[in-house]
């Protein structure tokens, strides 16, 4: 048996090893315009808030990221929505790409450009799973009306699994959830009322089956994905509800019943996260100073815990994420340069702290959130 030095000593090494890869660990996010060339930027940060360091600057044709990254057999894949998701561009080419590069920011390579046919303007991220990365286009296909697609991990084998149509559903925003031996997701438009469905679809892309048809009473137009809390899947809506402005939900998936737990004042863009037993989410404006909310839900319900106030962010649109003991995101406008800034708060609500305010040369205007990636080899 060990002794009780040689436990302690032991102990000690694995809680300087833990301390060391959470130090050597970087976030990383990407920015949806400015930049060298004006069409974004991938960057990543120490989880202390130090060292922001930009990797890559876009080009026009396969520009404007608008989802996160996602981290996958050591690589970094992102996907640019190009120039069809800009909101003036009438442009046929340019329906954006999915790319990797390494995670010391070296390496960056298109891998698949989007041609219409096959899916364009994807704003969700990709997951992994399986032997396959897997995601979503909001326009393109068959019927124009978006795309479910899954591409191998060394950036070959791209396959359209399935094309959205008004009665299955259309243009989703966000990204898939494997749960209970399907993928689960929502779209923004289609179905019964036009106004959105929940679907699920099998692990190998076939079986798609629309689960549940949103309509105003409840909330609709969901631009959020799904996040599993307590057993139910739980999202949100951009519209529908008592003010129109969306709703909180969660659905059984074993009886496909949806409940309505909160009504919002002004639409939520991003996904619910599961931190501290809470959900926590992001409201785009209203609060104290009409600049957005951070709130956290319960069984007590809806509690805004921090109010944004535009010179420390305003227009959240991404999601939170957990790292270091804290919770991260980013804002659309706001700061010094009213491009958005870099932010972090405590588990509990409060200590907020801004971290970066975004400018032209680090790129802005970020949609999406950040991911915690290991440090490269």
């Amino acid at each position: 048996m060990l002794s009780t030095f040689k436990r302690f000593s032991f102990l000690l090494l694995i809680l300087v090893s833990l301390q060391a890869n959470a130090q050597n660990s970087k976030l990383w996010g990407v920015t949806s315009v400015d930049g060298k060339h004006g069409y974004g930027t991938i960057f990543y940060l120490n989880p202390d808030g130090s060292g922001f360091t930009k990797v890559h600057d876009f080009h026009s044709e396969h520009g404007y990221p608008f989802a996160s990254l996602t981290y996958s057999k050591d690589k970094l894949w992102g996907m640019t929505m190009g120039r069809t998701g800009t909101p003036t561009s009438r442009a046929q080419s340019g329906h954006g790409a999915i790319f990797i590069l390494e995670t010391d920011g070296s390496g960056f390579k298109n891998v698949h450009a989007f041609n219409g046919p096959d899916g364009s303007m994807p704003l969700g991220e990709l997951i992994a799973h399986g032997n396959r990365l897997w995601g979503m286009t909001n326009q393109g296909g068959r019927h124009n009306q978006g795309v479910i697609f899954s591409i191998k991990p060394d950036g070959t084998g791209f396959r359209k699994e399935y094309d959205f149509d008004k009665t299955s559903g259309a243009m989703p925003r966000n990204s898939l959830l494997p749960y209970k031996g399907k993928f689960w997701g929502t779209t923004s438009r289609g179905g019964a009322n036009g106004m959105g469905v929940i679907f699920s679809l099998n692990l190998d892309g076939t079986g798609y089956r629309k689960v549940y048809d949103f309509e105003r009473t409840n909330g609709g137009e969901p631009e959020s994905g799904l996040t599993l809390y307590k057993d139910k899947l739980w999202g949100m809506t951009a519209r529908g509800g008592s003010h129109n402005e969306g709703s909180v939900f969660s659905i059984d998936t074993d009886e496909s019943v949806l409940t309505k737990h909160h009504d919002f004042v002004y639409p939520t863009l991003g996904d619910l996260v599961v931190s501290n037993g809470k959900l926590w989410g992001m409201m785009s404006l209203r609060g104290d100073h009409n600049a957005g909310v951070i709130f956290t839900m319960d069984d007590s319900g809806y509690k805004a815990v921090h109010h944004f106030e535009k010179t420390n962010g305003r227009f959240p649109e991404g999601n939170l994420m957990e790292s270091n003991e804290r919770l991260w995101g980013m804002t659309r406008f706001g700061g010094v340069n009213d491009t958005g800034v870099l932010f972090s708060i405590s588990k509990e609500g409060t200590d907020f702290r801004k971290i970066l305010d975004f400018d032209t040369s680090t790129g802005g205007t970020p949609y999406g959130t950040l991911i915690e990636v290991p440090a490269s080899h």
